[in-house]
C-alpha cells in the first residue's frame, strides 16, 4: 500500500564478518512472535508474549510461533523496526523506512511502537526479512522464509515489497 506498484524497500546487501563491535550483544536477541487472524486479515508482531496472549485470547487471532530473533533495546548495527497500526481496516504494517513511516501516518496509521530493532544490512548471521502485502485484503505480512515467501508470490494475491531489515533466525540460539 505504501510503495507504489513493482517498488520495493530492498537494502543494499552488505556482508561483514561477526563480531561484537558490529553485531551487538548477540545473546540479547529475543523471539520475535507472530499471530494472525483470519477474521481481521491481519498479521501482528511482538516479542511481548503477553501482547501476543492478548490477541490471541481476546481478539481471535491464532498464535503462528515465533518468526525471529530481534532486539528489544538498540544494540551496535541495529536500526528501529517501526510498527504502525491501521484501525479502520485493522492492519499491522511494520518498516524500517522512516519516509514510509511518515507516508503511512498521513494515510491515517497510527503508531504502534518502536520496541524492537533490527539489522539494515546482513551481518552478524543475520538472514533477510521479507514483507509483502496483499491489497484485497489490506494486509501485510513478514516473513524469513524463502519458501512461505515463494508459496505467497506464487498465489497472485501478494505483492513482494522487499527486505524490510534482516534479523537473526529464531530456530538458532546465540
Amino acid at each position: 500500500m505504501l510503495l507504489p506498484p513493482g517498488a520495493s524497500q530492498n537494502i543494499d546487501i552488505r556482508v561483514t564478518s561477526p563480531s561484537p563491535a558490529t553485531c551487538g550483544n548477540t545473546s540479547d536477541a529475543v523471539l520475535l512472535y507472530t499471530a494472525n487472524s483470519a477474521t481481521f486479515l491481519d498479521n501482528f508482531y511482538s516479542t511481548a508474549i503477553d501482547q501476543i496472549t492478548a490477541v490471541v485470547g481476546a481478539q481471535g487471532y491464532t498464535f503462528q510461533g515465533a518468526a525471529a530473533r530481534v532486539f528489544n533495546t538498540q544494540e551496535t548495527s541495529t536500526i528501529p523496526l517501526f510498527h504502525l497500526f491501521q484501525n479502520v481496516v485493522i492492519d499491522s504494517f511494520y518498516t524500517t523506512s522512516a519516509t514510509e513511516r511518515t507516508l503511512a501516518l498521513q494515510s491515517g496509521y497510527i503508531v504502534g511502537g518502536t520496541d524492537t530493532f533490527i539489522y539494515p544490512s546482513q551481518i552478524c548471521g543475520s538472514i533477510p526479512f521479507y514483507r509483502l502485502y496483499n491489497s484485497g485484503a489490506t494486509e501485510h505480512f513478514m516473513t524469513t522464509s524463502d519458501a512461505v515467501r515463494a508459496s505467497m508470490l506464487a498465489s497472485g494475491a501478494w505483492a513482494d515489497q522487499g527486505i524490510v531489515g534482516y534479523v537473526l533466525d529464531a530456530n538458532v540460539c546465540a
